[in-house]
This record gives C-alpha cells, structure tokens and sequence, in this order.
C-alpha cells in the first residue's frame, strides 16, 4: 500500500470484517450442530421427565431435575410448575415468565428447544406441567460464557492481536530505523543511510526514510563543503601575508627601498580585505539560500548595464563588448543585487582572461520557461577535465589563470551560489576555436 493512513484503515477494517465473518461463522455452525442434536435430546428428556412425574409426582419431577443437571451439566431444561414457578425455583427468562397454560409473552430466543406452546406434562391430579430445553452453555470459570461467546471471543482476540502486531511490526521497525540513524548523525556519523528496505517503502515512512537519506547528505556536502573552504582560505590567507613579511623584512634592511615596500604591502592588503570580503559574501549566500529577494527584475536592463561598465574597463587592452540588446523586456523573479553580481562576475572573468584585441560577446534568450545568459570570451578556454570544478571556490587552473592574471577563485562560485538560490544554474563549456563559454540559466518570472 502506498499509504499509511490506508494501510491503517483498511487493516483495521479487514480486522472487523474477519471478526464479523467468524462470529456469523461459529453461530451457524453451533445452530446447526444444536439443531441436529436438540430433537433427540428432548425426546430422551422428556420421556424421562414423564416417568418421573408418574413414579414420584412432583418431588420425582424435582429429583430428576437435578440428578439430570448433575448427569448431563451442558442440557439446560426447565420445568414450570402450574402457578408459573420454576421446580427448583430458578429464575425464568421473559418468555416464560407467564406460565406454561398463557404460554410466553415473547418468542424464544434462536436454538430454543422446543418452540412454543410448551410440551406438558400431567400428572394424576391433572395438574400440568411446562418443559422448556435451554441451549446447552459450556461454563468457562467464573464468567459463564456459552460457547458461542467463547468462540468468538476466541476468534476476535486471536485475530486482532495477528493483524495488530503485523501492523505494529510494519510501522516500528522504520521508525527504529530512523531513530538509530538520527542518533548516528547527532553523534556525527555523516555517512549514516537508512536499511534499503525502510527508504523502497512507498508510504509516508519510506519518504520519510528518503527525505532522511537527502537530508544527511545534504549535510555531508556543506560540512565538507565549509571544511574544504576553510582550508583553502587558510592557504589563501597564508600567500599575501607571506609577501607581507618579505616586504617588512626587506623594509628594515639598511638601504632598502621602504617606500616600494610599503607599496607592495599596501597592495597585499588590499588583496587580503578583498578576499576577506568575497569570502564572507559566499558565507552569506550560503546562509540565505533559497530566501532571496523577490522582485522583478528586467535581465536586458541589468546586463546593458554591466557591459557598459566592462566596455569601459576594457579600453585599455582594446577589448571589445559584443551585445545586442534584445527589444522586448526578459524578466525574472530575484534579487536584483545579487543577480547582477552574478553576471558581473562571469563578464569580468571573460574580459580577465580573453586575448587583447578580441571581443566577448554577450547574449540572452529565452528558451520555454527559462531565461539563458551566454558569455563568450575568446581566451585559452580550461582543460576538459577541469569544467565541472570552476564553480568552486578558489578553484584556478594552473595553466592560465592564475592570480596574476585573474581574481581569487571566488568570483565564479559566488555567481554559482547566486543562480542556485533563485533555482537557477551556471555551466561552462570550452568552444571550437578556441574561448570559454558560461551559461547562466534562470526561471522566468513576471511583474511583482
């Protein structure tokens, strides 16, 4: 079942049924074995009651009443006398209440033998007597149950401790599972997985099961990911201050040139409080992923804006910005901000690394629900093997981009962190000829 609220239900209602087809079950077949058995019975009985009213009178009757209960305990019979009492004074049911010579005001209960008017016995005044054969009752200790009672009770309590405990079984073991594995995670076991067996289930608790699995990876990748970026701050931070006390040392050596060396600290200052600054931007879009701004915000707008801006920046090494903007408005749902440092990113990384005198080319189209940004430069392009890691932090490629000729490593993975916080995606694909082409792919939205 794919439900556990069904599986619940429907067992718990299997269970009534089966106890329902089993009570209907044993009274037939104790009506029938009574049915069979009854007739000749009460033909035995009352000969015998017969005999003893005409050998002994009414205290013969009253004999043979009880050597009878004490030979035969599971036949009930009943003798009424003529004022409507029973011989040994045992309480009647309703109808029998009035008498044997009025009959009963009610019919008798199903399997009671025989059926109205009573049988009558007369003794030698003329006085006559009523014998009513009750259903015979097997006493089970204290509480007296009749055998169809018992049976079904039996049935009932055997069939709902069966279904109970599978049913119980079902939904414990997963929840155990699940309680064992979160106590693994707290501990910090971060490759804790659920048993197969909870997370194939196809209820609420094997989505639970794969929501936990999701869950704990999730978890695993941003403690490994903030290990990882820990780390490689750390050896970042190291380069700029080793230079730093280079320049210090050469500073004080007699004769030196402190103000170049002032210069050169200054500048790995300015690297340091850069980097300082993109790391902890990164730390924030981390923080606030999936909670971005939502806002319109018109793509042809903010990229005329940042290639204007490249445009100008470029001059120096005869660069040009290819753009065309398109006449129609594309718009998105985001924040404006970050979606613009995003771009600029990726347009800065393009004019760092493309040849002087060559272009970049910018595009953007819409393609079915999505918005499609492509950025082109016409640089050395990466290594195949490299693409899938650009977008992360502090990641350069040996070869080319280097820090000399590039940013920190971080630029890239923020517009990465940015396009996934507004359900978006960055891809990078190297091109024929030569050149490194991003793609930046973001949902489409309407006006605020």
């Amino acid at each position: 079942m794919s439900s556990l609220y069904t599986r619940v239900l429907v067992s718990f209602w299997a269970v009534m049924l089966l106890i329902v087809a089993g009570a209907v079950g044993v009274t037939w077949l104790v009506l029938v074995e009574r049915g069979d058995e009854m007739p000749r019975v009460s033909a035995d009985l009352m000969q015998g009651a017969a005999l003893a009213l005409r050998d002994g009178g009414e205290d013969g009757l009253r004999e043979w009443l009880r050597a009878t209960r004490a030979r035969r305990p599971g036949v009930r019979v009943l003798i009424v006398d003529p004022d409507g009492h029973d011989l040994l004074g045992r309480p009647l049911p309703p109808w029998l209440e009035h008498g044997p010579a009025s009959g009963a005001s009610e019919p008798p209960p199903p399997g009671i033998l025989p059926a109205r008017p009573l049988p009558q016995l007369v003794d030698d005044a003329g006085r006559h007597y009523g014998v009513a054969m009750l259903p015979p009752r097997h006493e089970l200790g204290p509480f007296e149950l009749p055998e169809t009672r018992l049976a079904v009770l039996i049935l009932a309590f055997a069939t709902t401790f069966v279904v109970s405990w599978l049913l119980t079984r079902s939904i414990t073991r997963p929840v155990r599972a699940l309680g064992a594995a979160t106590r693994a995670l707290a501990q910090g076991d971060l490759a804790v997985q659920l048993d197969p067996a909870v997370s194939r289930r196809r209820d609420e608790l094997g989505t639970l099961g794969r929501d936990f699995d999701t869950m704990a990876l999730r978890l695993r990748d941003l403690l490994q990911g903030r290990e990882q970026l820990l780390r490689d701050v750390s050896h970042e931070l190291r380069s700029p201050l080793a230079r730093m006390r280079v320049a210090l040392g050469l500073a004080r050596q007699p004769g030196s040139d402190v103000g170049r060396q002032i210069e050169r600290i200054e500048l790995e200052i300015e690297r340091l409080d850069r980097l300082i600054g993109q790391v902890l931007h990164l730390s924030r879009l981390d923080a606030k992923a999936g909670t971005a701004t939502a806002e319109s915000v018109d793509l042809v707008e903010l990229i005329d804006g940042i290639a204007r801006d490249a445009a100008f920046e470029a001059q120096p090494r005869a660069i040009r910005i290819a753009w065309q903007p398109p006449t129609s408005a594309h718009l998105v749902r985001g924040d404006a901000a970050l979606l613009a440092s995003a771009v600029e990113n990726v347009v800065r990384n393009a004019v760092n690394y493309t040849a002087d005198g060559s272009e970049v080319r910018l595009s953007l189209a819409r393609e079915g629900e999505r918005e499609r940004i492509v950025v082109r430069d016409q640089g050395p392009g990466v290594p195949e093997h490299e693409l899938a890691r650009i977008f992360e932090p502090f990641h350069r490629v040996a070869e080319s981009r280097t820090r000399d000729s590039g940013g920190d490593g971080i630029g890239l993975a923020i517009t990465a962190r940015v396009l996934a916080a507004h359900g978006g995606a960055a891809t990078a694909q190297n091109v024929a000829g030569g050149g490194l082409e991003l793609a930046l792919v973001l949902p489409r939205g309407g006006a605020a």
